[in-house]
């Protein structure tokens, strides 16, 4: 197997475990609207002196080693978080392929796992260096225009680019979605089957793809050959895809139980 086949599979792999693994994303899409939110405050706080009902004596900051601490490093680990997701993660998924495949070790689940500490560490402290922050512009001081006025420039163009990239991936199934090219068959859960699904049909794996037919047709006045495209289950075998079993007959046999295993383009539904 050639280096780029098994860096694919290799890829793929991480990219079905990153889908499954919802949990340490859950935890960072709360960090970064938790994040949002008390960005959002302080501005309020800073520029329209609305202080939401809060008593400011009885308000009182962090401790001051906590402080001493999120102001030396508060701003380097933002910035080594972003270095890291725009260039690094690429470098290392690149370091961490060859080494699999030279070696055969599993160093992913590693690195994911250490991206998943830092990233969430990362965002933690500065959730807490935002938080200190409204509590130090409650008590009058502005923090906006003081040194950490680059931490606050720097997180807006994150969430900016960030809304950006939401926006594109919206759009981006919108369009895959408005792309998909279904079978006029569903599997026995009533999900409609896609081209390229993949689908469990006596307890085997297959794919479903659009095949050329030969067909032969006799009429009283001539005798021709003409191809037509069917669906078919098939399976792959060194590359080279066989076909085994016409999707029409798959769905109407009921002890077969065809369904559909995994959305090439998503989760569909029923329709």
């Amino acid at each position: 197997m050639s280096f780029y086949s098994e860096a694919k599979e290799i890829v793929n792999d991480v990219q079905k475990f990153r889908k499954d693994n919802i949990e340490a994303q859950k935890i960072v899409d709360l960090l970064k609207i938790v994040s949002f939110l008390i960005v959002c405050a302080t501005f309020i706080v800073q520029y329209w002196k609305f202080m939401f009902g809060i008593n400011v004596e009885a308000l009182s900051a962090f401790p001051i080693f906590l402080n001493q601490f999120l102001d030396k490093y508060t701003y380097i680990i933002f910035m080594a978080l972003i270095v890291y997701k725009v260039v690094g993660y690429a470098i290392l998924r690149y370091l961490v392929i060859s080494v699999e495949i030279k070696f055969n070790m599993k160093l992913f689940p590693v690195l994911n796992t250490v991206e998943d500490t830092f990233e969430i560490g990362a965002l933690s402290i500065l959730l807490l260096k935002l938080i200190n922050n409204l509590l130090l512009c409650i008590h009058g001081i502005d923090v906006i225009k003081s040194a950490d006025k680059k931490i606050y420039i720097i997180y807006l163009i994150c969430c900016f680019c960030l809304f950006v990239n939401w926006l594109y991936i919206k759009n981006k199934n919108y369009w895959y979605f408005a792309d998909i090219k279904y079978t006029p068959f569903f599997d026995c859960n009533g999900t409609r089957i896609a081209q390229h699904d993949s689908v469990i049909y006596y307890g085997r794996l297959y794919s479903i793809h659009l095949l050329d037919v030969e067909e032969r047709s006799v009429f009283i006045e001539e005798k021709r050959e003409c191809r037509k495209k069917e669906w078919y289950l098939s399976k792959s075998n060194s590359g080279i895809i066989r076909k085994e079993i016409l999707l029409e007959d798959a769905v109407r046999d009921e002890k077969g139980k065809i369904k559909v295993y995994e959305y090439s383009m998503g989760e569909k539904g029923k329709l």
